[in-house]
């Protein structure tokens, strides 16, 4: 096996979900896949395999069959159907054959979960914020409704604008470590406040950074966008302490930008973008062992003590196996499938509801809470974020354990 280096984003744009991805993930995936090649007859593999990898034909032609000897389907280079994995089950519930030389895309399914969750709470952001814009903006229509006579007499008086002048805000450096401090004591004159239209910032792109930090990476799915909504962004300038050694930890702070500098008496490390910092004092509850100085301007994402304990564990969600899932169907429980509507058209379970993952939250109204649901995705790492959602809004939801990867064959429904 060798890792490509040849193939190109909109190759892997062909592929279902990948094509969902966006080209920012595609590019970060190019480096993380393999190709590799067959020759005629050889076996990509056989029923009951376990290897948690997704496979694509780039060319050749594949013939799935069960133990039996039944052939399920012949999959060709040039079909549709080789948009889709090769027998997207773990364990793999038919035998591929190449019929022909063959050459195939493999990725790790942990890596694909992964890109697809983060990019989906990035887009999941981009929609709440367009709901508010619109929200907004229908607000100010409903406050902007003028007398027509009234109107025309103002436009008549208002030949001369006078701009307003807003007062700047200065560019203030805390005190060594006042950044560990809450935020509260901060006064502001509102008789000079000026509210300012919404401005939505490049949140996808803020999102596509914080996926890179290492110390997400174990983070259970189902706690990222809820991290995500309890962290605030601070700017930090150069010098500025913003832990200080001896002090009670308040914060786990996330670098972001800029570099830090770690000491105790003398310099223990220097941390660069993507690296965490405060986390010892918050599990120990003793105080900070260190302090952390920037070297240069930069941007800190911080998370206060209560939260950061609530991440260090999964939300208690309710697990099930595909037998748990089935009798709960039979009693009248709803399959929700929460993968990319073409994900979904492509294969899903009998009866169930599709609302993506990264419209869940805006849809959620559709769905009853007198009603008891069973959330499902590839491999049940996405599915955890959207039952974790729907029990936070009073909803009963569980998790198929695994995903539709472990339900057998006879229970999926091709469209």
């Amino acid at each position: 096996m060798t890792q490509n280096e040849k193939l190109q984003r909109q190759h892997l744009k062909c592929f279902e979900p990948l094509g969902e991805l966006s080209d920012a993930r595609l590019d970060e995936l190019l480096s993380l896949v393999y190709t590799e090649k067959f020759s005629m007859g050889a076996s990509l593999f056989r029923e009951g395999d376990i290897e948690n990898q997704t496979m694509y034909l780039l060319s050749g032609d594949v013939q799935l069959s069960s133990s039996d000897g039944r052939i399920d389907s012949i999959v060709r280079h040039a079909d549709d159907l080789a948009r889709h994995p090769l027998d997207d089950s773990q364990p793999r519930q038919s035998s591929g054959l190449c019929i022909t030389p063959v050459k195939v895309l493999r990725i790790d399914n942990s890596i694909l979960d992964y890109m697809m969750m983060w990019d989906q709470v990035g887009i999941s952001v981009e929609l709440e914020n367009e709901e508010k814009i619109r929200e907004q903006a229908g607000h100010n229509d409903e406050n902007n409704i003028v007398d027509p006579v009234i109107s025309e007499k103002n436009m008549d008086e208002e030949k001369t604008v006078i701009p307003v002048k807003q007062r700047e805000k200065e560019d203030e450096v805390p005190d060594s470590h006042h950044i560990d401090k809450k935020a509260g004591s901060e006064q502001k004159d509102e008789s000079h406040v000026v509210e300012a239209p919404v401005v939505v910032t490049d949140d996808r792109a803020w999102i596509r950074k914080m996926s890179h930090i290492m110390a997400f990476k174990s983070m259970p799915p189902a706690n990222i966008k809820y991290l995500l909504e309890k962290m605030d962004a601070h700017e930090v300038k150069q010098g500025e302490c913003v832990v200080k050694q001896g002090d009670a930890g308040e914060y786990y702070y996330v670098l972001v930008d800029g570099k830090a500098q770690v000491t105790r008496t003398v310099e223990l490390a220097t941390l660069m973008p993507g690296r965490s910092f405060g986390e010892e004092a918050l599990l120990s509850g003793s105080q900070r062992n260190a302090s952390v100085t920037m070297l240069e301007d930069g941007v800190v994402m911080r998370l206060d003590k209560r939260d950061f304990d609530d991440m260090l564990k999964e939300p208690m969600l309710n697990r099930i196996v595909p037998s748990e899932a089935r009798a709960k169907i039979a009693e009248g429980a709803h399959w929700l499938d929460i993968r990319h509507a073409k994900e979904f058209n492509h294969s899903h379970l009998p009866d169930a509801i599709n609302i993506p993952l990264h419209e869940l939250r805006l849809r959620i109204e559709e769905l009853d809470k007198e009603q008891s649901y069973i959330c499902y995705c590839r491999t049940g790492h996405r599915s955890s974020a959207a039952a974790f959602l729907l029990v936070q809004n009073g909803f009963t939801a569980t998790v198929l354990s695994g995903g539709v990867q472990v339900m057998a064959r006879d229970l999926i429904v091709d469209s």
